[in-house]
């Protein structure tokens, strides 16, 4: 058979990285993504062949990365995200590649999906980039197979999606015969996650059902970028905002959740909009989290991105920072985990938007005694539903249903197993109000207790393979 040239590769590998991430993507390509980058590496391992391949991963992930720009988001951030993620898998296919090509195929067929969680995890826990752009996100909608999760978190995802690229190179480079013993492995890891994921989600969630409200503000991204130069301009949809919240009480919701930022008040407009939520919540009775934004300067914009939970009794119960502002936006960073405040037996806890990227926080509102996630949010089209079902992932990860109002996106509300249990769609014609009976308690998950295991375990292989490598080349 003729070898395919480098350029074919090439071209192959950014066309199927394309078709894999973000939106408008196929989740089974995803199983072979990285192969023709793997071949290609596999077939030469020169400087120039190197950096070509290092060129078309940055160039694929940028072009990839700006399906997220749409009319609401600039393309500005793009680059900031698409670069670190095209070099994280750059990293991954060098290392396994030249696992391949020194110390033999199998070796190799391992490396990269050790590689590949291991840079994820480093991602996500180690830099500000979140989540975004793990192998695990191309099969959002493979809820047996999240359920994965529950025992690994995101990682053995991404470790058992990344060796489906790493056989399909082998055997393309190397022939089946070189990788006969992996590949009853792979089915046999394969069929057990999905196994396991189909028994788990024949259970039925557990707790009793607490009405929650989900409450979208009539504040879009176009007034909410215009109030950057002044705040009280949204103070004539504040009434629209309680309206929608009277409506959720209405609806039979004992706790009402506002989405990230609802509206946005200066240092001393805060007292008078925080009195009002505080009178809302005693006087219907219910528990009020009031997501909304406080600017400290205008010029430069900064502001303090919160949330503050009024209980029936009008006691304020949290008050909890956003810990992980998006880069570039201008908020200031929190410090603590969210409370957990218990309401009517069922202890509420969360976060706020792109916290619940990071799997760290959903783990520490489990660690802390949560039964149920509330994280108010704020999206747009171009990452509509990715950056919820994301954190639909870690909320499974952990055992917790989460309820997330979000602005200009879809709302949803899911329960312990990731099953949608409501979706609000901000395109819909309706009147940004939700309310949906949510199962509000926490399912114990082994990766809740243990964390991170697959990570360290996968570096330490990448560690070991490096080391090999590196005697090779001594000894050569």
């Amino acid at each position: 058979m003729r070898k395919p040239s480098p350029t074919f590769l090439l071209l192959a590998g950014s066309l199927l990285v394309f078709m894999t991430f973000m939106r408008y993507s196929l989740a089974p390509l995803a199983w072979v993504v990285f192969a023709p980058f793997l071949v290609a590496l596999h077939e030469g391992a020169t400087r120039r062949r190197h950096l070509a391949v290092l060129a078309t991963l940055v160039v694929a992930q940028v072009v990839t990365v700006s399906k997220m720009a749409t009319a609401e988001i600039p393309w500005i951030p793009v680059p900031m995200f698409a670069v670190p993620i095209a070099v994280s898998y750059f990293v991954a296919v060098t290392l396994a590649a030249a696992a391949h090509r020194r110390l033999g195929p199998r070796w190799g067929v391992w490396t990269f999906p050790a590689a590949a969680a291991a840079c994820g995890w480093i991602q996500y826990s180690f830099t500000v980039g979140s989540s975004w752009g793990i192998l695990a996100h191309t099969q959002l909608d493979n809820l047996p197979l999240l359920q994965l999760a529950a025992l690994t978190g995101v990682s053995g995802i991404t470790f058992l999606v990344a060796l489906g690229s790493s056989l399909a190179a082998a055997a393309w480079t190397s022939g089946a015969r070189a990788i006969r013993l992996d590949l009853p492995v792979f089915g046999l890891l394969t069929g057990g996650a999905l196994t396991f994921g189909a028994l788990r989600l024949g259970d039925a969630p557990p707790g009793v059902p607490l009405r929650v409200g989900s409450v979208v503000s009539p504040v879009t991204h176009r007034e909410f970028h215009a109030a950057f130069a002044n705040v009280d301009t949204l103070r004539a949809l504040d009434g629209e905002l309680f309206a929608r919240t009277a409506r959720a009480a209405d609806l039979g919701a004992s706790v009402v959740v506002w989405n990230e930022m609802a509206t946005i008040v200066t240092v001393p407009g805060e007292s008078a909009l925080a009195a009002r939520g505080q009178a809302f919540a005693r006087e219907r009775g219910v528990t009020l989290l009031m997501a909304y934004g406080v600017a400290t300067s205008l010029r430069p914009f900064r502001d303090v991105n919160k949330y503050r939970i009024y209980l029936p009794d009008g006691s304020l119960a949290d008050e909890y920072v956003k810990r992980h502002p998006v880069p570039g936006d201008p908020d200031e960073i929190g410090t603590r985990h969210a409370r957990v405040v218990p309401v009517g037996g069922v202890k509420l806890s969360g976060a706020i938007c792109y916290d619940y990227g990071f799997p760290a926080i959903a783990r520490a509102n489990a660690r802390d005694g949560a039964d149920l996630a509330l994280v108010p949010s704020s999206d747009w089209r171009g990452i509509d539903p990715e950056h919820g079902r994301m954190a639909l992932l870690n909320a499974l990860a952990v055992g917790l249903p989460m309820v997330r109002p979000v602005r200009a996106a879809t709302s949803i509300v899911t329960d312990q197993y990731g099953r949608l249990l409501g979706a609000m769609r901000a395109d819909a014609a309706g009147d940004g109000v939700s309310v949906v009976a949510v199962p509000a308690q926490r399912v114990p998950t082994l990766y809740a207790r243990t964390g991170e295991v697959v990570p360290p375990l996968a570096l330490a292989f990448c560690l070991l393979v490096a080391t090999r490598l590196r005697r090779r080349g001594t000894r050569s």
